[in-house]
């Protein structure tokens, strides 16, 4: 076992129901099916004893490049080895629980596979099979099928491992619930070809990224193209539900405890995508992301009873710890399940309210609005009942509830936003009752998180420090870009949390000093640039951000100081959605008018 941290810059595909990561010398080295939330069936980012990976070698085998085919999630990966050069082309068909591998090889290759279920937990039964292997789990049925189709027939070496002469064919990897229902079935005829699915993977990305209307700067085209796709590949299909990332326990910062289980749907991060999306013209799937977050919309109590919530909507299982695993670069510890979900968080109806706004605001879907009116309705009851309660707020901290400034601003957002909506729908009782309610609640900010000894608002009352949150202020129309207390506040962030053109969320929290930089802040940071008219230095925080995406414009959650890596589950939502978003603006031109918001009154 090593403890040494490897690069996380890997390739991401999906089929909208699971996601693989790709590593550059083409190992699959993250594999869930038939789920996002399912345990891995590749899983050697967790532990790298376990070796849980598919993998293709040969004498000397070193990569070469890789690309997105034709601007789809099929990855192209370009080895070089001694006797010759290897192409390596993945896909996960969307109606299959399934990756499809082609290869075309000059020179001898091995193929290994040893998939693991529960978390490597249980071995598998081994079966070999004339083309292939059955991987089954004894404890409940369930399989991993490896075929192999080769110009001349596989070469077995043992468990998992073949040989496979200068040629080429294709490899699928299949899950099935019970292995009588797999590639080794009469049932099997129901499962497309590589080639196949490789077509109507490029159609589907074809079709969804035609329906982009924003136009990005050359040096942004590579992350915002990619973004796109991360948004549209986290969306687990039958739901609508979009999680904030296909990974489990990738550390915020290597060796520490900061291990999180990011593959639920929070209401935070599916709201700014949905946000995202509307401004880069996917309204559609914007709606779908929306649609999801209204069916675990509760008006009989807290709007959302959760924070986070599984891809069916049902409530999120409890955390656990696994202590068998050592974790990524020795990380521990590996959790599945994620205890914020109980959390008292006061922004996230704020943050639904901006995203259900921009969807309104895009499409003038007066119907779409007026028949979930009790939604908004439930939300502006709740918000007025509330906005005096203190939060664990957008950071999660464990253990710590305060008054944190952007649940109250969020707060504000949410009733503001109510009385405008309400307005155009003919309310106007209702308008005016929840303008009074969002005056109150500015009025609360502007004497309890204004602090005239810091010259800044802070990050609740009492404190003397900022963090990154208080950006989003002028995004959402509670104070003009240009005030001389938000521009005070905007010069200690810069002062205070910007190193090397990144931007931390704060200096200290529960758990001690934040180590790394939050890809989101650059987001929201380019954002309010532009509302001061500075578009260099929008562009300035973008591109540095751009600069730390890998080859295939993919990020994490956070960036890792000096060496640009990233840090946090991978690809994030948070990150990708925020480019998105920036980019758009940017392309649009916007200066001083919120994005998802009305502007307020002074």
């Amino acid at each position: 076992m090593t403890c040494d941290a490897p690069k996380v810059d890997h390739g991401f595909i999906s089929n909208g129901y699971g996601a693989a990561l790709i590593s550059r010398d083409a190992s699959v080295e993250w594999l869930s099916l038939p789920r996002f939330d399912s345990p891995p069936i590749f899983c050697s980012l967790l532990d790298d004893r376990l070796d849980c990976a598919l993998r293709v070698r040969a004498a000397g085998t070193r990569p070469v490049g890789r690309r997105y085919i034709r601007g789809s999630l099929a990855l192209e990966t370009r080895l070089a080895s001694d006797e010759g050069s290897i192409v390596v082309r993945d896909v996960m068909p969307r109606s299959e629980p399934a990756l499809m591998r082609m290869i075309e090889s000059e020179a001898p290759i091995e193929m290994v596979a040893n998939p693991v279920f529960n978390y490597g937990l249980v071995n598998p039964a081994y079966e070999q099979r004339d083309d292939g292997a059955t991987f089954t789990d004894p404890t409940s049925d369930q399989s991993l099928e490896i075929r192999i189709r080769w110009s001349t027939p596989p070469s077995s070496m043992g468990r998992g491992r073949w040989r496979l002469a200068p040629g080429s064919g294709h490899v699928t990897v299949l899950y099935s619930a019970e292995r009588g229902y797999g590639l080794f079935s009469p049932k099997a005829a129901v499962y497309g070809t590589p080639g196949e699915a490789l077509s109507s993977t490029i159609r589907y990305w074809r079709s969804e990224l035609g329906m982009n209307r924003v136009d990005p700067p050359p040096w942004a085209r590579r992350v915002y193209t990619a973004s796109l796709e991360v948004l549209l590949g986290l969306m687990y299909s039958p739901s609508g539900a979009l999680i904030s990332s296909p990974t489990t326990s990738l550390p915020e910062s290597v060796g520490e405890g900061r291990n999180w289980d990011y593959r639920f749907a929070w209401v935070r991060d599916s709201s700014v995508a949905a946000e995202a999306l509307a401004a880069a013209g996917l309204i559609i799937d914007a709606r779908e992301v929306l649609n999801f977050l209204f069916s675990v919309l509760d008006p009989s109590s807290k709007p959302f009873n959760y924070v986070l919530f599984s891809l069916d909507g049902s409530p999120p299982p409890p955390e656990r710890e696994l202590g068998w695993l050592s974790g990524f670069a020795c990380s521990r510890p590996v959790r599945t399940g994620n205890a914020a979900a109980l959390q008292l968080q006061l922004d996230i109806e704020g943050e639904f309210m901006a995203a259900l706004d921009s969807y309104y605001r895009s499409t003038g879907d007066v119907e779409y609005l007026r028949g979930r009116w009790w939604a908004v309705e439930s939300i502006a009851r709740y918000a007025l009942r509330s906005y005096l309660r203190p939060d664990a707020g957008i950071w999660e901290e464990r253990g710590v509830s305060r008054h944190n400034t952007h649940s109250k601003v969020m707060t504000w957002y949410a009733l503001h936003s109510a009385s405008e909506m309400a307005r155009d729908m003919g309310e106007f009782d209702e308008a005016e009752r929840w303008a009074a309610g969002a005056a109150r609640v500015r009025e609360w900010i502007m004497e309890n998180s204004w602090s005239d000894a810091d010259g800044s608002f802070v990050s609740h009352p009492g404190s003397h420090d900022v963090d990154a949150s208080l950006l989003v202020m002028p995004l959402y129309g509670f104070i003009d870009a240009a005030d001389g207390k938000f521009l005070s506040t905007l010069r200690r962030i810069e002062e205070e949390l910007v190193v090397d053109g990144l931007i931390y969320r704060y200096r200290r929290d529960f758990l001690g000093a934040a180590r790394h930089p939050f890809a989101l802040a650059s987001t929201w940071m380019a954002r309010v640039k532009l509302r001061l008219g500075d578009r260099r230095g929008a562009e300035s925080y973008l591109r540095r951000l751009a600069s730390c995406a890998n080859d295939l414009g993919l990020l994490g959650e956070h960036v890792e100081a000096g060496t640009c890596e990233a840090r946090g589950n991978y690809p994030h939502v948070f990150s990708h959605a925020g480019f998105v978003h920036a980019v758009a603006e940017l392309a649009r031109g916007i200066t001083s008018r919120p994005s998802g918001a009305r502007a307020a009154a002074p």
